[in-house]
């Protein structure tokens, strides 16, 4: 008996890591379809119409051992440089996916866990960012940013005005081309849905300083049927989901609207949305005696603004005294300086972080792609380069018929290089052959790779 105790012993504390079937997984807004990485198998894998997971590669695992990974977790998945950048909420460690040489890394050092579950996260300036959560030890808006050279997360000197707890991946979001996060958070005095009151608030990641924007009267939510202060942020605009029911409120305008269109069913408490480029996908999972099914809808966000109506106002503004700014910069300013004469640490990661949000980060096309685009977007995509007049363009035709090749060549590769890097766009330029002459190819340019030459002003 007491052997068999020991070995029952032995298989609970062992159990959770030989059958942990946990896997990074995410919807995919190119492909319109679900991926993930297969722990147990280290298979990139794609879920097709029928819920059947379909192999793409085999991935080499690195710097993984899959007993640090908890038994049950949902991961965020952020694009970087061209590649995948995944966070284990409350763990502190962050992965890399790189599907170009097929190989997942574990790029953190971090040894603390336990904290700071269901942080806002987000990238800025190819710069991992997390702030606020909660957890065991740990509960309140401390910004911190994942140091890529110590392979650790480091602290902010932020400052550490209102609100001081509150701020989760649930009730806050990166605002579109902005440092500014806005959230909206529960007030101290919320003790019974009667009274219960929201305050929204904009985070500067400049200045690292909240804004009291205005106070949201909770009845006016629960009139519409919406359950509590969650949200998903798509682009500016914060769409409440507990449940999704196609509400949303436009902080500028300071209105909530509903979605009224012609796709009544777009919005529902199944469903979980994306964005991407401006458009609105709807992810439904449906399950039958047979099998699983997805069911993927999508929208423009224009469209959606159009068919929807106001039904009334999100919040309250709040005055804020001139003499009230005043003592709150002389407060902030006293603290930094503080703060900043004792803790080095600190101050080098306040100075780092200025220069992440101050310091450009220009895209340049590669020589000669500047002429290249402006071809087609003078033209039009369907005008097609011949060899001889890619040749023209590249300022090549007067060398030898094997040189101009390898220049035409090496241009292709490097544009394509570039759009794969900046915004993941594989093979953007077009090589077709001659219907009449196989031998010979005419040359064009993917619409996504235009459109964002064309969104960044890169020429």
């Amino acid at each position: 008996m007491y052997k068999l105790c020991i070995g029952l012993v032995c298989l609970f504390l062992f159990f959770p890591t030989l059958v942990s079937a946990v896997d990074f997984e995410w919807f995919n807004t190119k492909s319109k379809q679900n991926e993930r990485i297969n722990l147990n198998t280290r298979l990139l894998e794609r879920k097709n119409h029928r819920g059947v997971w379909m192999k793409i590669d085999k991935l080499t695992f690195s710097n993984i051992d899959l007993r640090d990974i908890p038994n049950s977790f949902i991961s965020l998945k952020f694009n970087f440089s061209g590649k995948h950048l995944f966070t284990i909420p409350g763990t502190g460690q962050v992965y890399l996916l790189d599907k170009k040489s097929k190989l997942f890394t574990r790029i953190d050092e971090t040894y603390y866990r336990g904290y700071n579950f269901n942080a806002l996260q987000f990238i800025r300036n190819d710069t991992l960012f997390s702030l606020g959560g909660h957890g065991f030890w740990l509960s309140n808006n401390i910004l911190t940013f994942f140091d890529f050279r110590s392979k650790e997360w480091s602290a902010v000197g932020n400052e550490n005005g209102q609100p001081l707890f509150g701020v989760t991946s649930e009730t806050a979001g990166l605002l579109k081309h902005k440092n500014e996060i806005i959230s909206i958070v529960s007030t101290k005095e919320n003790t019974s849905n009667s009274t219960k009151k929201f305050e929204l608030y904009l985070f500067n990641l400049n200045s690292r300083k909240w804004l009291k924007i205005g106070n949201i009267d909770y009845s006016v939510l629960k009139n519409l049927g919406i359950a509590s202060n969650k949200f998903i942020l798509l682009d500016d605009l914060i769409f409440f989901n507990d449940p999704l029911q196609g509400y949303f409120a436009d902080f500028q305008k300071n209105k909530i609207y509903k979605y009224t269109g012609i796709k009544r069913n777009f919005f529902n408490s199944h469903s979980k949305i994306y964005i991407e480029n401006g458009w609105v996908y709807s992810v439904t999972k449906s399950n039958s005696k047979q099998f699983e099914s997805t069911i993927i809808d999508s929208l423009k966000l224009e469209d959606i603004k159009k068919g929807s109506n106001s039904v009334g106002k999100l919040y309250n503004s709040v005055q804020i005294e001139n003499t009230r700014l005043i003592i709150y910069s002389i407060v902030g300013l006293t603290i930094i300086i503080v703060l900043l004469k004792p803790l080095s640490r600190y101050n080098n990661s306040s100075i780092r972080l200025n220069q992440l949000f101050t310091k450009k980060y220009p895209k340049k096309l590669p020589k000669g792609g500047n002429l290249f685009i402006r071809h087609f977007k003078e033209n039009g995509l369907e005008h097609y380069l011949t060899t001889n007049e890619m040749s023209n363009l590249l300022n090549i035709n007067k060398k030898a018929y094997d040189t101009q090749r390898q220049y035409r060549s090496q241009f292709i590769c490097n544009m394509n290089e570039f759009f794969y890097e900046h915004a993941e766009i594989n093979n953007a330029i077009l090589r077709i052959s001659l219907e009449d002459d196989k031998r010979f190819v005419k040359y064009g340019l993917k619409q996504e790779a235009l459109e964002f030459v064309l969104k960044n002003n890169l020429i």
